[in-house]
C-alpha cells in the first residue's frame, strides 16, 4: 500500500519546516510567536 503525503511538518537542526506541494517553508518563526501568544492569553 502506498501513501502520498501532500504536506508535511518536521524538524531539520533546530528549525521546524513545513512542506506543502515539495517546497520547502521555515516556519520556526512563526511557531515561536504563536505560543508566545497563547502563553499570554493562558496567564490572563
Amino acid at each position: 500500500m502506498s501513501n502520498k503525503i501532500k504536506e508535511m511538518i518536521y524538524i531539520k537542526g533546530d528549525r521546524i519546516y513545513f512542506t506543502p506541494f515539495l517546497k520547502e517553508y521555515d516556519v520556526t518563526d512563526h511557531i515561536t510567536t504563536l505560543l508566545q501568544e497563547l502563553r499570554k492569553l493562558k496567564e490572563r
